[in-house]
């Protein structure tokens, strides 16, 4: 009571002090003291402002929330309401709280304040939402609103169905409300759009026409179902009206009863997956035969088969296009000769395409290419051709028959190999002895497996090789040779375009008739060539004993000179008759080793050596030898040598030495100069042919010279000729230099010199003449 009393005085004071006048007010800071004292005391509960400059108490501050909640309309944000009323916000979301706590009718959401009445205007805003569309979704009220949708559908929605809001709730999803005339409407748009189609159209389209929800179209469809069918209940699916599948069903019967078949295209253009049942169903009383891309009836395999058995009685032919359906491809008619061609009429007739043609009928087309086979054959053995392709195939053999003998022998070689790893002899020496080979195998077993592995695979690698090689082939008859003859018989029935297929069946075997008839030519001029080839044996080997001779009665001449001119007449020596020598073996070697050459005489150097390295073995080295010889000899004796081994090569002798030939020889070289040497008329001619005949007669030896080396031989000469025959010849000789150096000039001096040098050549070409025809020897000692 004694604080009680002391309280009223206060307060009776601070009443008093209100009233006074200022200069008896008390201070702010004093008033500020005062209630901080009472409250720290529990005599007084207050609220703070946010500026300390106020206070508020409990009731107070609950009035005025309540009152902005009325002037906000409902619903109000306890933040502003914190920035609004000055006061802490922890204090408005108490008070908050304590007044929902306390009033059913507020209710505190995600930071706001909500009343009741808030909460009938937005049901009367849905309400005239759903008579505006008919139909609304808790989502959007939810993005509208900026309310949980939980309590939109529990404390708007459905507290306020039949009251406020008036509508159904979607019982297969409890956020969608309508109203009842809405769903009418639609519902008689789906009657409408549905009883209008005709033909399967896709949900999707349906959608878009009548603009009506998708669900409700499901659900329309389900009522509406002797209207038609869904296939899947979605935008995806289609819907086919009854009425189509009858149409359907009478286009496919009438069809096949039309045309005897139907395409698999044109029950899928009905919009039909499943032809074959589709088509099984539609027609339960046909004999059906399901083809990969139709359907056929049996009545159309009857009457091809009908048609193929006159067909094959009369030896004729048989187009399917005639008797089938225009409209059937090709690959059909080709499915249903599948089903008619048995394996007895297989055997009388091929098959081209939708063509069948009997045995008879084909023998007749190609029997003119028989005339063909025979002249192609005889050309092909006279031209050679089949005697080079004969040639590449004994080749071919020899080289696998090469490498089975050599596989043969690896065999054998691990057949010893097994028998001396397995081997365990009796006792004594031997015994010993077959222990210790097996040992010394054992040491090395590893190595010598992995060596025979290796050559094992290098021997299947080279096996591989030979047979994936290039057969040797000839062609004696072409397939365009072939069609043309075909087409011949062939276009009268109007076939012409099966000429190459004809072609392309027999010409395997017109190839093997006209290989067999090239064959039987071959074997007949076999025995002709073979009498003509050793003729020619015998004639080169003649010519080549006559060469020889030659060079080696030559070889005593250019013996006769100094070293140096002596190199110049061998390398003359081995270019003229050397090179024939070589040229006649090579050409004779090609001949007997049947080499694609064609070449003629004479040959070049590569020419020469192809044919060496291409020839057999037995011709190889000593013809190789022989042609490297001509540039790379030193002496005669050299060459000779090497032709010698050549010649043995060839099977061919050379004849003994007969030294009376040898003078017989020389003496026919002479007179054959002589000859030459009497009908000349060219001054250089006559002065080569004039020395050569005075060393020949001199010497008793022949000289193969040129003309670049009368030089020389009239050095040699001048201890053979008389002074005034050697001057004769000196002066004759440097006239025809004259000559053919003013020869090449342009300038009237020099055609004026040339008349004169050609007038003095003619008046000493008759003593030229005269002293070489006239020459006796002399003293000169000829070469042993």
């Amino acid at each position: 009571m004694a604080d009680w009393d002391e309280i009223k005085r206060l307060a009776a004071d601070f009443q008093k002090a209100q009233l006074s006048t200022s200069l008896q007010r008390l201070s702010e800071r004093n008033c500020i003291e005062i209630v901080r004292l009472l409250i720290e005391k529990g005599l007084i509960d207050v609220i703070y402002t946010n500026d300390g400059k106020e206070y508020l108490t409990q009731d107070h501050l609950q009035q005025e929330v309540k009152d902005e909640l009325y002037v906000r309309g409902g619903r109000v944000n306890l933040i502003e309401l914190a920035k609004v009323l000055n006061v802490e916000f922890a204090k408005i979301e108490y008070t908050a709280k304590r007044l929902v706590d306390h009033d059913p009718e507020l209710h505190l959401l995600l930071g706001q304040l909500i009343n009741a009445a808030y909460i009938q205007r937005v049901a009367s805003e849905i309400n005239q939402k759903l008579v505006q569309y008919g139909e609304i979704h808790i989502g959007q009220l939810t993005s509208t609103y900026d309310l949980p949708t939980d309590f939109i559908l529990n404390k708007i929605v459905l507290d306020n169905l039949h009251k406020i809001i008036f509508a159904k709730q979607d019982p297969t999803n409890g956020h969608i409300f309508f109203t009842q005339s809405y769903i009418m409407r639609n519902k008689a748009k789906i009657r409408g759009a549905l009883a209008a189609i005709t033909k399967p159209t896709p949900i999707s389209v349906i959608l878009n026409l009548t603009d009506v929800p998708a669900r409700i179209l499901y659900m329309s469809l389900n009522e509406l179902s002797s209207l038609g069918s869904v296939t899947v209940q979605s935008p995806a699916g289609q819907y086919i009206p009854h009425v189509y599948e009858r149409m359907q069903a009478d286009y496919v019967k009438d069809y096949f009863q039309q045309n005897g078949y139907i395409t698999n295209d044109t029950v899928t253009k009905l919009g039909v997956s499943d032809v074959r049942s589709f088509v099984r169903t539609r027609l339960p009383d046909e004999k059906l035969i399901y083809m990969k891309n139709c359907i056929v009836s049996n009545r159309l395999i009857e009457r091809v088969t009908y048609a193929m058995d006159a067909c094959i009685s009369s030896n004729s032919y048989l187009d399917m296009s005639t008797i089938l359906p225009s409209a059937l491809s090709n690959d059909n008619m080709e499915e249903i000769l599948t089903h008619v061609l048995t394996p007895a009429i297989r055997k009388q007739t091929y098959v081209f395409g939708t063509v069948v043609l009997t045995v008879n009928f084909m023998d007749e087309c190609v029997k003119g290419c028989q005339e063909l086979v025979n002249e192609h054959a005889k050309r092909a053995v006279e031209s050679g051709n089949y005697q080079k392709y004969m040639a590449e195939k004994m080749m071919q053999h020899q080289d696998v028959d090469q490498f089975a003998m050599d596989e043969g022998k690896v065999d054998k070689r691990e057949e010893r190999r097994k028998k001396a790893a397995t081997g365990k002899g009796g006792g004594g020496a031997q015994g010993r002895e077959t222990k210790t080979k097996s040992t010394k195998k054992h040491t090395r077993g590893n190595k010598g497996n992995a060596m025979d592995s290796d050559d094992e695979a290098e021997m299947q690698s080279n096996a591989g090789g030979k047979k994936g090689g290039k057969e040797p082939h000839i062609e004696l008859i072409t397939l365009k040779e072939i069609a043309k003859v075909v087409e011949k018989t062939l276009e009268p029935e109007g076939l012409e375009m099966l000429d190459k297929d004809l072609a392309n069946h027999y010409y395997p075997i017109l190839s093997k008739q006209a290989l067999a008839k090239a064959h039987e030519l071959y074997e007949q001029t076999l025995q002709k060539s073979n009498q003509n080839r050793r003729q020619t044996h015998a004639s080169i080997q003649e010519k080549l004993n006559t060469l020889y001779n030659d060079i080696r009665l030559y070889e005593k001449g250019l013996k006769l000179f100094p070293s140096d001119v002596q190199g110049q007449l061998l390398k003359y020596l081995l270019k003229t008759f050397g090179t024939d020598v070589c040229n006649e073996l090579c050409l004779y070697v090609a001949a007997e080793c049947n080499l694609n050459t064609n070449f003629n005489a004479p040959l070049t150097a590569e020419q020469r050596t192809k044919i060496a390295n291409d020839s057999s073995a037995e011709y190889r080295a000593p013809l190789q030898t022989l042609c490297k010889s001509l540039t790379a000899s030193e002496t005669v004796e050299d060459f000779l040598e090497k032709t010698e081994k050549a010649m043995q090569a060839c099977s061919m002798m050379l004849k003994k030495i007969d030294k009376k030939k040898d003078r017989n020889l020389i003496l026919c070289h002479k007179h054959g100069l002589l000859e030459q040497l009497t009908n000349c008329t060219d001054p250089a001619l006559v002065l080569h042919l004039a020395v050569l005949i005075i060393f020949t007669i001199s010497t008793q030896t022949m000289l193969h010279a040129s003309g670049r080396h009368v030089s020389a031989v009239l050095s040699f000469l001048q201890t053979v000729l008389t002074a005034e025959d050697a001057k004769v010849f000196t002066n004759y000789h440097d006239l025809v230099l004259k000559l053919l150096s003013t020869e090449s000039a342009s300038t009237e001096d020099g055609k004026a010199n040339a008349e004169e040098i050609t007038k003095q050549l003619n008046e000493l070409t008759t003593v030229v003449k005269s002293i070489a025809g006239n020459f006796k020897k002399a003293g000169v000692t000829a070469v042993e």
